[in-house]
């Protein structure tokens, strides 16, 4: 009988340890997590399973037989030398006595409900081009980690559902699709992906809420309406290297601490992150960004945002009625829409010092705490429309740089007493500007 070697599983559980949390604050790394040593692991099949031949040089794999193997390694061809097309629906499930399951350049399905309910705590899929069907996985409470790696995968709806135990899940070097509702319920802690191209389909890991880690690294990533909708526990958000499409109210409600991208190109749909009320760190660094309408609207808990070096457009209300204590971009154009920053009740300083600027009807207006603003004071084209810093009741000063080349009526209408608004060094009264300037 085949045994994988003790050295597996120490690398497995050292694999674990990469990708969960490992910081005093309880935050994961925002590292790349390394692939699985492949060359260490021992992908012997098991032996001792049973088979049903399909009569025509395939077979399907039909349950455990006499195999007492604890690592099993699932078997691609028969002892009859068919090959396996099909693990047959539940024909592992309520697996207990085994600690892991590996499936090693298998191509075909895995049949609804084929490990359901199963008790091993590690999960390998490595190469190949498996289907996992509906419930594949379903309710597998003991697993603490699922490697995905150089696979094609279609994980069809349902297949992990509420599984996990605080798990680590791992996505490296792989392409395909996870379908609706794939992982929701589930408990796990951490999701990364590696080197991927995926596409993540509705509801596909939705209220997963004791996920602390969602990590993006050097993939190219599109998730649907809802993907992620209510997940996290105090969770940190990375993107690095990566092309991230989310679709509308794909992380909607979600328990987000922070937010963090670098070099990412960056696509948002309306909703993305609406109402994740705790976020209190939104940082892009050398990023592109757009975001549609509302696409963190009702998000932040006095957070801070920062787009360093990044071109960014935003459409209306992207920001609006957000938590926010500080705002700043630089790079090479901040374009926002209308009301982007409008009713941001703590926000206190906003500093924008882009090349190209663009602020729309309404852009940071009736934001009552706003104390400070300063727009391309280093140099970079401004034009601001109309009303964008109306009723803002607090500032004393606003100061512009000298490449204004447009600015609105009405733009700083009801705003504090005494203000001083500097324009490329001289200084206006917001009644000298409420016709705009010539």
């Amino acid at each position: 009988m085949k045994k994988v070697l003790v050295i597996v599983m120490a690398l497995v559980m050292l694999a674990a340890l990469t990708v969960s949390p490992a910081l005093a604050d309880g935050k994961p790394e925002a590292e790349m997590v390394p692939a699985l040593d492949l060359s260490a692991l021992d992908l012997t099949p098991s032996e001792g399973m049973e088979f049903e031949s399909n009569g025509d040089g395939t077979c399907t794999l039909t349950g455990l037989g006499t195999c007492t193997d604890t690592d099993i390694v699932i078997p691609t061809v028969s002892p009859a030398g068919d090959t396996v097309t099909l693990i047959a629906p539940k024909a592992f499930q309520y697996l207990e006595d085994v600690d892991s399951v590996t499936l090693a350049n298998y191509e075909y399905t895995v049949d609804e409900g084929a490990f359901q309910d199963g008790e091993f705590e590690t999960l390998n899929i490595i190469g190949g081009a498996p289907v996992l069907g509906k419930y594949a996985f379903y309710d597998c409470e003991d697993l603490t980690d699922i490697q995905l790696t150089d696979s094609t995968l279609e994980i069809v709806e349902y297949a992990f559902q509420g599984c996990g135990d605080d798990a680590a899940v791992t996505f490296t070097n792989c392409t395909g699709t996870i379908g609706e509702e794939a992982f929701q319920y589930g408990g796990l802690l951490s999701v990364t992906f590696s080197g991927c191209k995926m596409e993540i389909d509705k509801y596909a890991f939705y209220d997963c809420d004791d996920l602390t880690g969602i990590q993006f690294l050097d993939s190219e990533i599109m998730a649907e309406n809802y993907a992620f909708q209510g997940c996290g526990d105090s969770a940190a958000l990375v993107m690095t290297g990566s092309t991230v499409e989310l679709e509308k109210e794909a992380f909607q409600y979600c328990d987000l601490d922070s937010l963090t991208a670098d070099e990412t190109e960056i696509t948002l749909g309306e909703y993305a992150f609406y109402d994740c009320e705790d976020l209190t760190s939104i940082l892009f660094t050398n990023s592109t960004v757009e975001a549609d309408e509302y696409a963190f609207q009702g998000c932040g808990d006095k957070a801070v945002v920062e787009m360093t070096d990044c071109s960014v457009k935003l459409d209306e209300g992207v920001f609006k009625y957000c938590s926010l204590v500080s705002f700043s971009a630089s790079g090479e154009e901040f374009i926002a829409d209308e009301s982007v920053l409008y009713s941001c009740e703590d926000l206190e300083t906003v500093v924008i010092d882009s090349e190209k600027v663009e602020l729309g009807e309404y852009a940071i207006s009736s934001c009552p705490d706003l104390a400070s603003v300063s727009v391309c004071t280093g140099g970079g084209e401004v034009s601001i429309d109309d009303r964008a810093f109306q009723y803002c009741e607090n500032p004393a000063e606003v100061v512009i740089g000298d490449g204004l080349t447009e600015l609105g009526k009405y733009v700083f209408n009801d705003c504090a007493e005494g203000l001083v608004i500097t324009l490329a060094g001289a200084q206006y009264t917001a009644d000298a500007l409420e016709d705009g300037l010539d």
